[in-house]
C-alpha cells in the first residue's frame, strides 16, 4: 500500500503543473500506440523506450514558455523546477493498476541520479525531526519535500493509463514498506463498468475445462440388435 497523502504536506503549485504534463504525457503516449507495429519488430521494449525519450522532450517543449517552471538536464536526466521544487519524470508499469510501491529509488539496480533524489528527501526529513541535538519527534506538519518524481503508466493498446505525483524516500526512512512519503494521482484512465454480457462471458467456463462425464458404456446383445429397425 502506498502510503497516505496529506493534502497540508502538498504544494498547492502542482496543481498549475499538472495542467501541464498530464495532456503532455497523455498525447506522447497517443502518438506512440498510434505508431506501434509489432509486424516491423515493435515491443514492450521499444514502446518503453519510445515514451521515455518523446515524453522528456515534449515535456521540455511544453515548458519552454513557462515563467513559473524551467527544465534541465542535470547528468542527462530531466527535471522541472520552480526554485522551490525539483520534478523528474519516470515511467513504471503497463497500467492503472502498477505496484507503486515497486519503484524505488534507493535499489541497487538505480543510477546515482536516481537514487540522490530518495537520499535529499530522507536527509531533509531527518534534519527536521531533530531538535536542538534532543530526541527526534514527528513534527505536526512536517516539511514540504523538495525532490518529487511523477510516474506515468501505460501499453501500445490503452495509451497512457495513470499518472501520479510523489515524494520517494529511502528505505531506511520509511515506516511502513512503501518508499513514499506521499503520493497522489493526478489522472486515471476512465474505463467503461463491465456489461452483463462481459460478466457472463467471463464466468462461461469452455468445454474443454468441463470435468470429464463419468460414462457406463455396455455391450449390446444380439436380441437388441435383431429388434433395432422394427417399428
Amino acid at each position: 500500500m502506498v502510503s497516505p497523502m496529506d493534502d497540508q504536506h502538498i504544494p498547492s503549485s502542482l496543481a498549475d503543473l499538472a495542467d501541464i504534463v498530464v495532456p503532455v504525457l497523455r498525447r506522447t503516449y497517443d502518438i506512440n500506440s498510434a505508431r506501434h507495429d509489432p509486424q516491423v519488430g515493435d515491443d514492450a521494449v521499444t514502446f518503453g523506450s519510445a515514451i521515455y525519450r518523446n515524453s522528456w522532450f515534449q515535456l521540455e517543449q511544453a515548458f519552454a514558455e513557462c515563467a513559473v517552471w524551467t527544465t534541465a538536464r542535470p547528468d542527462g536526466s530531466l527535471t522541472i523546477g520552480n526554485g522551490d521544487l525539483r520534478l523528474h519524470v519516470y515511467r513504471c508499469g503497463q497500467d492503472e493498476n502498477t505496484d507503486l510501491d515497486s519503484f524505488r529509488l534507493d535499489d541497487a539496480p538505480a543510477s546515482v541520479t536516481k537514487r540522490s533524489i530518495a537520499v535529499a528527501n530522507s536527509a531533509q526529513l531527518t534534519l527536521a525531526l531533530f531538535d536542538d541535538g534532543q530526541l527526534p519527534v514527528l513534527p505536526t506538519a512536517p516539511p514540504t519535500l523538495r525532490e518529487l518524481v511523477i510516474i506515468h503508466a501505460g501499453n501500445p493498446d490503452d495509451g497512457c493509463c495513470g499518472i501520479w505525483v510523489g515524494a520517494p524516500l529511502t528505505i531506511e526512512e520509511t515506516v511502513t514498506d512503501s518508499p513514499w512519503a506521499w503520493i497522489e494521482s493526478l489522472w486515471q484512465i476512465d474505463r467503461p463498468e463491465p456489461s452483463a454480457t462481459t460478466i457472463d462471458l467471463a464466468d462461461h467456463v469452455r468445454h474443454d475445462e468441463l470435468p470429464e462425464p463419468d460414462l457406463d458404456i455396455r455391450l449390446a446383445d444380439d436380441e437388441d440388435d435383431s429388434s433395432a429397425g422394427e417399428a
